[in-house]
């Protein structure tokens, strides 16, 4: 909870407890909730989840006022009035004690997220635009003759002037929002605060001027979102790199369009059946290969111009892919297929809808595997350690024990009840996604920087953690 959320209650409770007090109430103390809830929404703003402590403190604000106007609105000899000396008074301030406890226990599950703590020397800024690649054909549309239309989102070393805002986590929340909660069969409203969280990112400042920097492309998983992982993006940020992550469109949550168009996910457009099957993935991560692809011959035209934000700041001879689940298929495609990517890591990947020759050619980059001791699957499994055992260069599979398959997002961060929710295993969140950063900027640091902190080569920190290397 936030310091002013804890003030309202506490003071809210304390004017409601004086009630079983054989004590005269200062009248000042009533004023003290709306006090602290005129701070709270001045510098925290608010959110649904404290409506009843709101109601409570303006119950007392009434109160109050009622007091105050049959005293003249005069405050002397105002302490401690008839009215909280009878028993009704005392049963409707139990009652109120009550609400604050719902109060507290709504704000503790379902807090205003925190991500990962970034360590780089480098402030963080992110842009997203919106793109269109009129060489290829849109393949999900029953149209002829739609072009492929995408939206990314960057985060980059950035250089602040002091006039930019600081970056919400999720644009467009009133749509997205309920999209989102659908999807894990919660209430429509139960996203409403998320943009209330501190990311320190901020919003279109100028890229740090020590560049060029290396990029780093990020796929979201099926029914994911571009912003899924902004806790590792954010940190390979503050750490020297260019992160852009692909909303992969129809294949994500949703995509809003700077016009107002709303391309939602729907099974039924992207699979025969309505029903997503490997074979018929392949369909799917071929494309959102060719996403990346056309992502970064467009990041090169940028490079190569005078104008622009990463205008001859990009090192594209140093890129990375990786990916959650559908995306981590889709890193590990993409590798194979283009020499431009130097080393990719795929986070519970599923690597089934892949081509199937990947076993004979297999890439020839540096990988590393992050999953759960399951990782989609018996099949998924086998096929994933059956390609790694095919790599012919370096490649790392990492399990974490206690986990399932959106502990390796910052969906699991919304709320400390996420196990309870469905949306992660038992280990701790917070813990496990700093674990799985600290590795993916290691990573990436010792293949695209020839960086070697040696970390990647100590035992595991952790007995939730199994390292298999080669």
């Amino acid at each position: 909870m936030r310091f002013f959320e804890i003030l309202l209650l506490a003071t809210a409770a304390l004017t409601l407890f004086w009630t079983f007090l054989p004590l005269r109430r200062p009248f000042w103390l009533e004023w003290l909730p709306v006090g602290a809830l005129l701070l709270h929404a001045i510098f925290e703003g608010y959110r649904w989840q404290m409506l009843p402590g709101y109601a409570v403190t303006a119950v007392l604000l009434l109160i109050s006022l009622i007091r105050l106007q049959k005293n003249g609105w005069k405050l002397k000899n105002i302490d401690s009035p008839p009215l909280v000396t009878t028993a009704p008074a005392r049963l409707l301030s139990l009652f109120g004690l009550l609400i604050l406890l719902i109060t507290l226990a709504l704000a503790v599950a379902l807090p205003v997220p925190q991500l990962v703590p970034q360590t780089g020397p480098y402030a963080v800024g992110t842009n997203s635009l919106y793109l269109v690649d009129t060489s290829r054909e849109e393949i999900y549309t029953p149209e002829n003759g739609d072009s492929r239309e995408i939206m990314v989102q960057f985060w980059y070393p950035a250089a602040p002037t002091g006039q930019e805002r600081q970056a919400i986590f999720l644009p467009d929340l009133d749509v997205a929002g309920p999209v989102i909660a659908e999807q894990f069969n919660l209430p429509s409203f139960m996203l409403d605060h998320i943009n209330l969280a501190q990311l320190d990112i901020w919003q279109d400042p100028p890229l740090a001027a020590d560049g060029p920097f290396p990029v780093i492309i990020f796929a979201h998983g099926l029914t994911g979102l571009r912003q899924q992982n902004t806790s590792m993006a954010r940190e390979l940020a503050s750490h020297g790199y260019v992160v852009a992550a692909i909303d992969h469109t129809y294949g994500n949550a949703l995509s809003v369009f700077p016009d107002g168009r709303v391309m939602f996910y729907d099974s039924c457009r992207l699979f025969s059946n309505c029903e997503a099957t490997y074979i018929e993935a392949r369909q799917l991560v071929q494309q959102w290969r060719d996403d990346i692809a056309f992502l970064l011959d467009t990041m090169s035209a940028w490079d190569e111009t005078t104008s622009g934000i990463f205008a001859g700041q990009l090192d594209l001879t140093r890129v990375g892919v990786f990916g959650h689940s559908t995306g981590g298929g889709a890193a590990v495609q993409f590798c194979d297929q283009d020499a431009r990517c130097k080393a990719g890591l795929g986070l519970d990947a599923w690597v089934l809808p892949t081509s199937p020759d990947l076993l004979q050619n297999p890439p020839t980059q540096p990988f590393m595997f992050i999953s759960t001791p399951q990782w989609l699957g018996k099949e998924n499994q086998e096929y994933g350690r059956s390609l790694l055992a095919a790599l012919p260069n370096d490649h790392y599979e990492l399990t974490l024990a206690n986990t399932k398959h959106y502990d390796f997002t910052d969906l699991v961060l919304l709320s400390p009840l996420s196990q309870q929710l469905g949306l992660s295993g038992s280990i701790d969140s917070m813990f496990s996604l700093e674990l799985q950063t600290h590795y993916v900027l290691a990573f990436f640091d010792k293949y695209l920087r020839m960086e070697d902190s040696g970390f990647l080569s100590e035992p595991s920190p952790s007995p939730e953690l199994t390292i298999k290397q080669r």
